[in-house]
Order: structure tokens, then sequence, then C-alpha cells
């Protein structure tokens, strides 16, 4: 007779629960948001030179003026006529910094509005510091058994070798601690009002420790990294923009999981229809109702999205259920919203 030890039994159990719960069915959801701020009337924009030390200025506005034009909401002025027109009447494209000259420059340029800013904070600096670590040191000596007798363990070639004997001792070990922040602040001036239609300023900053084994990147390169990060919360304020939101689908029976199959395969028709299936089948079955939403989320169709995460939250009232179902209300405003800002555009 065979017998079975119940860790046998157990150990596989642990390891499917395991491979499921970590290999969690999150899937990335891309929606199109407004401009945060309303921009009516300004549709030809040029974007000068900012202030800044070193030549962070110009790789602000070049950022700006790059990550703005992939927006197809506004027509922007090239740098090669802003220099000219500029250079023409005297004025620099740095120089640019007050309401007044920027008033001057649009009236110029012949545009709605004129963007100025300045990158007030460009720093990244390294410092040496220590810290105590734990490590295993050999005491000279070799493992014996109870018996008085040498361990003896295998070698990476096949051979035995006696086994040393570590202790555990702490040790000063030095590492680089790089920080790094950039701060920029900018304008939207009205040409028409002189007013100031929009305005902020944002800081990002950067701290990570590197040991010796590890190679930091270019400073340069950190510091362009937060500049394009702060420049696009501009961008953002300024224009419709895309956003990923991540979230996860609701697992439920085989059919449901094929759906859920479909999706992470990016055929999100076929997710829909195997949903909806399962739903005419069963309509309590809150799991398809739920990734239906996301399927209808994913397609922009908000109203329908809505509807189906509210059967799921009807039926069973989950945290993501109704996390979803108020992340597609506010889409629904945002479309709405969207909708009429690309009215004329």
């Amino acid at each position: 007779m065979i017998q079975i030890r119940r860790w046998q039994i157990i150990l596989p159990v642990l390891f499917t629960l395991f491979f499921v719960f970590s290999c969690a069915q999150n899937t990335i959801i891309r929606v199109k948001k407004p401009a945060e701020i309303n921009t009516s009337g300004i549709h030809h924009l040029a974007i000068v030179d900012f202030r800044g030390p070193e030549n962070s200025g110009i790789i602000a506005s070049s950022a700006f003026t790059s990550e703005l034009w992939k927006t197809n909401f506004y027509t922007l002025v090239e740098r090669q006529e802003l220099e000219s027109v500029l250079s023409e009447h005297a004025l620099n494209m740095s120089g640019v910094v007050d309401v007044q000259t920027a008033v001057e420059a649009g009236e110029l340029l012949g545009v709605d509005g004129i963007i100025v800013g300045e990158v007030s904070s460009y720093n990244c600096q390294d410092h040496v510091r220590h810290k105590k670590v734990k490590k295993q040191e050999w005491t000279g000596e070799y493992e014996k058994d109870k018996n008085g007798n040498y361990v003896y363990e295998k070698t990476l070639f096949g051979g035995k070798a006696k086994k040393k004997k570590y202790k555990d001792v702490w040790v000063n070990e030095e590492y680089i601690n790089r920080e790094a922040s950039v701060g920029v602040v900018f304008r939207l001036v009205d040409v028409k009002t002189s007013e100031i239609r929009a305005t902020r300023q944002t800081m990002k900053s950067f701290n990570k420790n590197y040991g010796e084994s590890t190679t930091p990147p270019a400073k340069e390169q950190i510091l362009n990294e937060l500049l394009r990060n702060g420049i696009g919360d501009f961008v953002n304020m300024l224009a419709p923009h895309e956003v990923a939101i991540k979230t996860q689908f609701a697992k439920g029976d085989n059919e449901v999981n094929r759906g859920i199959e479909f999706a992470k395969n990016n055929l999100w028709d076929k997710a829909r229809e195997t949903w909806l299936q399962c739903v005419r089948k069963n309509s309590g079955n809150h799991q398809a109702w739920y990734n239906l939403g996301l399927g209808y989320e994913v397609d922009g169709d908000f109203e329908q999205a809505e509807m189906a995460l509210d059967k799921a939250v009807s039926i069973k009232s989950q945290k993501i259920y109704m996390n979803g179902l108020n992340r597609v209300r506010k889409e629904k405003q945002d479309s709405l919203k969207l909708e009429k800002q690309l009215e004329g555009r």
C-alpha cells in the first residue's frame, strides 16, 4: 500500500493557489482626457525659450513645443520663424519674460497666445554615505559533524571540498546617494486681452542610492527626464491627452476567463461578445458584467460601460466593481467636456 503524506497533498494545492493569485489578471485601459483648463479662443501659439541655468531653458521650451505639437490641438510657430521675427524687432528668444513683452512679441508673431517660463531649479548632486551591513566572513575553520568529522560539500565542477565555517560580521559599506530636482514655472498669456490664462509651477525630484556594483545614469539624463515630466504636467493642463489606467479583470467560470484571454491578446471585440453571451445565459454573472463594462470602457462607449458596471455592483458590491463604476462615470463627464473642447478645432 502506498502511503501518501499530508504535505504531498498540501504542497501542490498551495502552489496552484500561489500561481493563480500571483498572476494577477491586470489590464491597462487608455482613455482620452480633456484639457484641464479652458483655452477657448487660443488656437495659434508661440513658445519662447524659458530662462534657466545652463541650457535648461532651451531644453524646456523645446520639450514643451515637441509634446504640445503631438496633441495636434494648437497651431505652433516654428522655432526658425520665432527667431527671425523676434530678432528683426530686437527681441531675443529668452528675453520675453513679462506680460507686456509677451503681448508685444505675440502681436508681432500673429498668435493668439504666447507661453513664457523659467526653470527655477535644476541641480543634481552626489553624496557619499556609509551604512552598516551584515556580511559573512570565513573563520578560518571548517565545519564538523557531531562526531568531529569534517563536513564536505560539492564543488562547482562536481568534486568535494571541506565546508567552510562562517560568522556574521558588521562592516561599513560605501554608497552614493544621488539627488536631483527640477522646478519649472510657465505662464500662458492671451495676446488679445493681455491676461494670464494659465500658470503653474511644478517640481520633480529624484533620489536613489547606488552601491559599488551599480553605475548611476548620467546626471544630464536624470535632469532631462525630470524636466520632461514637469513639461508633461503643463501639456495635460493645456490640451487633451491620453492616460493609462491600470485595473483588473474579474476571474470567473471558463467562459468568463476565455473572454479575459481574448482581451489580454487585444481581441476586445471577441471578449465583449463572449461576456455578452455569459450574461444572456446568466444575468446574475457579476464577473461577466464587470468585464463587459471594461470592454465598453476600452471602446469609449461610456453609456454601456456604466450600465454593465452598475449591474455588477448591484449583484455584488465588490471594491473593484465600485471603483470601475465611479471611474466610468467620471470618464463620461470628461468625454462631454472633451467634445466641447474639440468643437471648432
